[in-house]
């Protein structure tokens, strides 16, 4: 008989998504944001031609990109309309085209698919943290848990 603690000692490997969406360092935000938009998806482990995980790039660090540019947002009002527009399709372009590897975050807090449920979820608190990408012994990216997939879990798991 299992023990409601039991769920703690589960190993991840049933309950993470295989299905993951990934960019490479080089890509841009724009190719980025489309892969976002298209999948659904908030946040994108980063990969290197060997599928190895060499970085993650989130909504947050989309927004704290947007916050980088406040600033030449404010120097917008200072100028005519005309120039307004110019320089805001300058600045929309120029944000699109730049590289993911510009803004995403390079320490990633990673998991293998033997690792638990309470090791997992303690690395997600600790690193503050909605996903963990799940690697292999070479560092291969098999897999991604999400803050969902462990609350699906646990509620799946509860006494009806």
């Amino acid at each position: 008989m299992m023990t409601e603690h039991d769920i703690y000692k589960r190993s991840i490997k049933n309950i993470m998504n295989r299905d993951v969406v990934t960019v490479g360092a080089g890509d841009t935000i724009h190719e980025a944001l489309t892969a976002m938009g298209e999948n659904r998806v908030s946040t994108l482990p980063v990969v290197d031609s060997k599928n190895h995980c060499i970085g993650i790039l989130s909504t947050a660090d989309l927004i704290d990109m947007t916050r980088d540019v406040d600033d030449d947002i404010y120097q917008l009002d200072l100028v005519d309309p005309s120039s307004r527009r110019f320089l805001m399709d300058k600045l929309m372009h120029s944000m699109g085209s730049e590289s993911v590897q510009s803004f995403m975050s390079e320490t990633v807090a990673t998991v293998t698919p033997e690792t638990s449920i309470a090791e997992a979820t303690r690395k997600m608190v600790r690193n503050q943290v909605h996903h963990l990408p799940v690697v292999d012994d070479q560092g291969v990216l098999v897999g991604i848990l999400s803050t969902m997939d462990v609350l699906a879990e646990f509620a799946d798991s509860a006494p009806r």
